[in-house]
């Protein structure tokens, strides 16, 4: 970062870091226009980084997390040009990240419940803009010493009808908290967001995702898009919950909507409706389909280490 006076496009005055990423880093700053504090994240690229679909990255979390308003997604305010890269200027939300508060210990299911629901109301609004955000982790829910939680990091998000940023067949996403069908190669969707929100949830319960965390990202795609997860063992009244959003058939999982609801049912120590009684058991795959999952998994495994 080149050196200067602290002022980002001759309005926001950098006052202290307060979170460093591969591609940038974020600063608390002060909007001097407005007399505000805001959050200003600054792309800081390595020589290693394809800085072209960096900053296309940066101008497309903008653009799209500027289509949604709501009080448990943080909200981008400007999109701005300083040392010939655009940051981005977003509501400043003293928290830490749910992954930090996991690191300390799981939490109790009522807890977990109450953070989820919040999340839930956030991606439930952003599905009704037609917007995916394929990158649901405990990293990217950010937590308010008031216990708000709210979803950060719309970077590789999807708007219907646009092309990805991540094109050309590597992976976007976290491995351990992708839904089955995305490990396998497919588009993600809103019911993929839904199974990334119930492994960020299985993970703050249960100390680990529900797949592990395999330093292999071949062999933790393949068990990812194999679906066999471990049933949640210490989930208690949220266990019913996080069975019904991992599942592996998309189909059979809530809406953004109705995991927020039940989710709500077991903060606020209400009983959920029992979905699960309501559907099928699931099939056996057939031989075919086995062969060709694994085949579409060993093609995404590749892009994912090429990228």
């Amino acid at each position: 970062m080149a050196e200067d006076d602290g002022l980002i496009a001759g309005r926001y005055r950098r006052v202290s870091e307060i979170g460093r990423g591969s591609m940038g880093v974020v600063w608390q700053a002060n909007d001097e226009r407005l007399d505000r504090v805001v959050a200003v994240k600054q792309l800081v690229l390595g020589a290693t980084v394809d800085e072209e679909r960096a900053v296309r990255r940066a101008i497309r979390e903008g653009r799209i997390a500027a289509r949604l308003r709501h009080p448990h997604a943080i909200s981008v305010h400007d999109v701005v040009e300083h040392n010939g890269k655009p940051c981005l200027v977003m509501e400043y939300f003293p928290s830490r990240s749910l992954g930090a508060r996991v690191a300390e210990g799981p939490l109790p299911p009522a807890e977990a419940a109450a953070i989820g629901a919040q999340v839930a109301a956030a991606l439930a609004a952003a599905h009704a803009e037609g917007i995916v955000h394929r990158d649901v982790t405990p990293a990217n829910v950010l937590i308010g010493e008031d216990g708000t939680a709210k979803i950060a990091d719309f970077g590789i998000s999807r708007a219907y009808g646009e092309n990805t940023v991540t094109d050309g067949g590597v992976l976007a996403g976290t491995p351990a908290y992708l839904a089955p069908e995305v490990a396998a190669g497919k588009e993600a969707s809103p019911a993929s967001d839904v199974f990334s929100l119930g492994a960020t949830l299985y993970a703050a319960v249960e100390g680990t995702p529900p797949f592990g965390e395999e330093e292999n990202p071949y062999a933790l795609l393949r068990r990812v898009a194999s679906g066999d997860l471990t049933p949640p063992q210490r989930s208690g009244a949220l266990a019913e919950v996080l069975t019904w959003m991992l599942r592996r058939d998309p189909a059979q999982r809530p809406s953004m909507e109705e995991a927020r609801r039940a989710l709500t049912a077991v903060a606020e120590g209400r009983p959920p409706r029992n979905p699960t009684l309501l559907l099928p058991m699931r099939r056996r795959p057939s031989r075919r389909t086995v062969l060709v999952g694994a085949a579409a998994v060993g093609l995404v495994a590749v892009g994912a280490l090429l990228g």
